[in-house]
């Protein structure tokens, strides 16, 4: 069990910054080749604050992975919200992979009691999102659509449940909210990028703006508050990725296997299981 606290860093020390969390959740995923039969990680953002997959499970030859956290919070800034996830585990075993978190909240954007990510090699392969008492910006998601986006303004895309197949493998995204550029860096911003902006800007300079010396009207303020590159920011909450079974295997009784919790051992969220008959 690992419980780690991302604090914040001035702009100068944004690369000190990731590698100090990279080394308290030390978690990194594992070489490319051989491929695992499947895999999962809970927690990971790239671009101007980039953050190593966390906890990351991979299965190979079948063996049983499981890895786990207690819990991340970032940016408790000012009493608002910032990243807070609780319970989080990743877990492989042969061709099945799911990533599990509770108390899900994200900069007050995405909020749920739990959250579930899964995929399953059998059968031609199939993958998934469960959300338990869910909302985005106060509108809740039940059951969520594949591929399916919100379009809150044209500075932020926020995708659930993305799937990517290819001949040999089914990887599913959870959630994913992207800081998009943008190409009129001229135009106003909205009331919903006005609100989220400043906790946005604190996420990766790791303090809130003073508005009164540093405005936010247009997309270049925002930008050039966060990068003067104007680089892209990624978060994402769940990521499973299974290889699809061939015939001999599919033939195959599934070996399951049960974990026994250690001692201290973070709580696994309580998720209704629909595809993935791994251990609980």
């Amino acid at each position: 069990m690992k419980t780690s606290t991302f604090a914040g860093a001035g702009a100068a020390a944004v690369g000190a910054a990731t590698a100090a969390a990279v080394l308290l959740l030390g978690s990194t995923a594992a070489s490319a080749a051989p491929r695992p039969d499947s895999s999962a990680y809970v927690f990971e953002t790239d671009g101007l604050l980039a953050i190593s997959p966390t906890p990351y499970a991979e299965s190979r030859d079948g063996e049983h992975d499981r890895q786990s956290v207690a819990d991340v919070s970032a940016l408790p800034l000012d009493g608002k919200p910032g990243i807070g996830l609780s319970a989080l585990v990743a877990e492989a075993e042969g061709h099945r992979a799911e990533a599990t978190v509770a108390e899900v909240n994200l900069l007050g954007i995405l909020r749920a009691d739990t959250m579930r990510t899964w995929c399953d090699g059998a059968d031609g392969g199939s993958a998934g999102v469960d959300l338990l008492d869910a909302d985005i910006l106060g509108t809740p998601v039940n059951v969520p659509l594949e591929d399916q986006k919100f379009p809150l303004s044209p500075l932020l895309e926020i995708t659930l449940n993305q799937q990517d197949r290819d001949d040999d493998s089914v990887t599913v995204t959870g959630f994913t909210l992207t800081l998009l550029p943008g190409q009129d860096r001229g135009r106003e911003l909205n009331d919903k990028e006005k609100q989220v902006a400043p906790d946005l800007i604190g996420l990766v300079r790791g303090q809130l703006p003073d508005l009164r010396q540093t405005p936010l009207r247009t997309v270049d303020d925002l930008l050039k508050a966060l990068s003067p590159k104007g680089d892209l920011l990624r978060i994402t909450v769940g990521s499973a990725t299974c290889a699809l079974e061939d015939e001999e295997e599919q033939d195959a009784e599934p070996v399951v296997k049960r974990h026994e919790p250690e001692a201290g051992e973070a709580p696994r969220p309580e998720v209704v299981r629909k595809n993935l008959p791994v251990t609980g």
